[in-house]
């Protein structure tokens, strides 16, 4: 595996395991320069990114990603409790058409949440600047 691939695997593992952005950064940090000194491949060094990110415990800091993952759950509650307001309370009613736009835009914006949470939880952090966390 790619180095930069490696980094991007264990940061996702890491912050799934709910390490504050400071841990991530100082571990990517040594990792990578373990590797560039020692020359060894990553798993090699250190195992598979799962596995070695479960040898830390667990922390207690959400990543951004779960908190996009979060807002996507809520779009998806506020959404649904909206068209089941408008119609049940108000009579609304949007038609088979306006119906599967409603739900299409809402599955659409959920569905990109979700892209950009797991975006979020797999990014690098600049490791050449100084730990500022």
């Amino acid at each position: 595996m790619p180095v930069d691939e490696y980094l991007k695997t264990l940061a996702y593992e890491l912050r799934q395991r709910k390490q504050s952005e400071e841990m991530v950064h100082s571990t990517l940090q040594e990792v990578r320069s373990y590797i560039a000194e020692s020359g060894e491949s990553a798993e090699a060094a250190f195992g598979q990114p799962r596995d070695y990110a479960a040898s830390f415990p667990e922390g207690t800091t959400t990543s951004r990603g779960a908190r996009v993952g979060t807002l996507a759950g809520l779009v998806v509650i506020v959404t649904l409790a909206a068209y089941l307001v408008l119609r049940g309370a108000f009579g609304i009613s949007f038609g088979i058409s306006g119906t599967l736009a409603y739900f299409g835009v809402v599955v659409a914006v959920t569905a990109a949440l979700i892209v950009t949470g797991q975006h979020l939880d797999r990014r690098l952090p600049d490791l050449r600047e100084a730990n500022r966390y």
